[in-house]
């Protein structure tokens, strides 16, 4: 078993500049989930200092057929969404662990600006959690991990080989919701059983790039379903008061952008290579594929149905 310390410890690449401008905000208030227990988990950085997190864990109320590790987005972790899919998991027999990467890191939210934190640390911070499970007794191959957009998209790092490649031990399942999409390893090596859940409607992370990468999953020899949720946005299963159209017209959108992952870490752009942290990349994006605006509301409907969906997701997954 892998230290805490050890066990997300990597040289950073240039995914991690990306990633900076690849998180989508949530429209719901930032709220602590409720319902669960106050926990802490201990995170490291690149560096291997540890941050500690605050969390919240949910139990089931007999024995735990698995446990479900939730990741927010750039909104933070909220109620309408985290705590929602917590209780339900709990309620299904599922434990389910949430943690806050913003709050011990003095951040609120990074919508206006998305260096506060990169995707890279959040994936770090679930495998943190995922280690903290592990302490507890759970069992390594009924361990998942479910993300919202920029959570998502730690998801779909933790489903890859090509990303942490130092950390050995994966997540069985992975979840990501409507992720950013925007990165796509040239050679993907399939690591978790994946559900991408997808809005029909999402025009901040689409449903084309995410297609386009699962097939790339699915022909690598991984276990992929993508469903797309008829009448839905980006962030749908969210607040249900927020069921008209809210528009985002600042938001920085990265849809239009197509990355390639090269198996030497590095990411090809217009035909242009760019090393670990470079800042080039971003710089570049914003001149060439990087539009503004978003639209998003919640859809009850289909909030109900993806949570359904996700429950024999991992009754699937787990054989059960």
């Amino acid at each position: 078993m892998r230290s805490k310390r050890s066990c997300a410890i990597v040289s950073l690449t240039a995914l991690v500049v990306l990633a900076v401008g690849l998180g989508f905000v949530s429209v719901d208030v930032n709220a602590q989930p409720q319902g669960g227990a106050q926990v802490r988990v201990e995170s490291p950085d690149a560096s291997g200092k540890l941050t500690s997190l605050n969390a919240m864990f949910w139990a089931p109320s007999g024995a735990a057929k698995g446990a479900v590790v939730l990741v927010h987005g750039s909104g933070g972790w909220t109620d309408h969404t985290v705590g929602h899919y917590a209780r339900a998991f709990s309620a299904a027999g599922y434990a389910a662990l949430a943690f806050d990467s913003f709050g011990a890191r003095g951040i609120s939210n990074t919508a206006d600006d998305q260096t506060q934190i990169t995707t890279m640390q959040m994936t770090r911070d679930a495998y943190a959690a995922r280690q903290f499970l592990l302490d507890r007794g759970f069992k390594a191959d009924r361990l998942g991990v479910m993300g919202f957009s920029k959570g998502g998209i730690v998801a779909l790092y933790a489903a890859d080989r090509n990303f942490l490649p130092q950390q050995i031990e994966r997540f069985a399942v992975s979840m990501p919701f409507y992720p950013g999409c925007v990165i796509r390893p040239r050679v993907p090596k399939p690591v978790s059983r994946i559900f991408m859940a997808l809005g029909e409607k999402d025009d901040w992370s689409g449903v084309k790039p995410c297609q386009d990468l699962a097939d790339d999953y699915a022909k690598a020899g991984g276990t992929i379903t993508v469903k797309v949720y008829p009448g839905a946005t980006h962030g749908f299963d969210g607040n249900p008061e927020n069921t008209r159209m809210i528009q985002l017209r600042s938001a920085e959108n990265y849809m239009q952008c197509t990355l390639y992952l090269e198996d030497d870490g590095q990411v090809v752009h217009d035909g242009k290579r760019y090393g670990p942290n470079d800042t080039a990349l971003i710089v570049e994006l914003r001149k060439t594929c990087v539009t503004k605006g978003a639209s998003v509301w919640t859809n009850p409907t289909q909030k109900a149905a993806a949570t359904r969906d996700v429950i024999e997701f991992l009754d699937r997954s787990f054989g059960l």
